[in-house]
């Protein structure tokens, strides 16, 4: 469970995702019928059916959108198929026990969409169970921005929005660097600094060397283009 606000309350349980708001309760004409009433009452004002279990859950804020209208943010955990165990077999893989998926950590819209999912490095997570995890949101010291911690019996993964660096990594990383340098170029002409100690230099410097490597045989993505419109 995560308080989103002081009258809302996120609910993950099994595969589920309930939101519950807490509101004053209406007045009555007489005063003996509320009485012995309590003021405030509890109302499920939206349930979301899921495909895996949820292990933890809070807000997740989209944009500038108020925080009403955020999105849910959870550690997906897919129980282990159980379905072929069969302890009267003397087959030891039957009788084994079955392992745990890798969780995710997934975006899910107020409409249960699943709008961004993401596998979690978590050491041992073939023998964790659901309650094993922990997930919570935090504001480190110096930073901008909502941060997110997950727990596990052996880490501590630290979880923050991807921005224009991280895809310019991610881009290098696969060497797309084309793609890389483009990016960069469309940054430092906006003025914007997500780019972060990218440089252009250095990137340019490796699809140097990847091109040298495919024996000067690879052709950029905009020779390819401008190839394909050729007669």
């Amino acid at each position: 469970m995560h308080w989103q606000d002081d009258s809302t309350l996120l609910i993950g349980w099994a595969d589920q995702i309930k939101v519950a708001r807490i509101r004053a309760r209406p007045r009555t004409t007489t005063s003996s019928a509320s009485a012995n009433v309590p003021p405030l009452l509890v109302e499920i004002t939206a349930v979301f059916q899921l495909d895996c279990m949820v292990a933890g859950i809070v807000p997740h804020p989209s944009g500038q959108e108020p925080l009403s209208l955020t999105s849910f943010l959870i550690v997906a955990y897919t129980p282990p198929d159980t379905s072929f165990y069969n302890e009267a077999t003397e087959d030891r893989a039957q009788q084994a026990r079955k392992v745990a998926e890798r969780p995710e950590l997934r975006i899910v819209s107020r409409a249960g969409e699943e709008l961004a999912a993401d596998a979690l490095g978590i050491s041992g997570f073939q023998s964790w169970g659901c309650n094993d995890y922990v997930l919570a949101d935090i504001k480190p010291d110096g930073t901008t921005g909502r941060c997110y911690i997950v727990l596990s019996p052996h880490d501590i993964v630290i979880v923050k929005p991807r921005d224009r660096k991280d895809h310019i990594d991610w881009l290098v990383d696969r060497q797309r660097y084309e793609e890389a340098l483009e990016v960069l170029e469309e940054l430092e002409k906006l003025g914007d600094s997500q780019g972060g100690d990218n440089n252009a230099s250095e990137i340019g410097q490796k699809y140097v060397e990847h091109l040298v490597a495919e024996g000067g045989l690879v052709l950029t993505r905009r020779q390819r283009h401008q190839d394909s419109n050729t007669p």
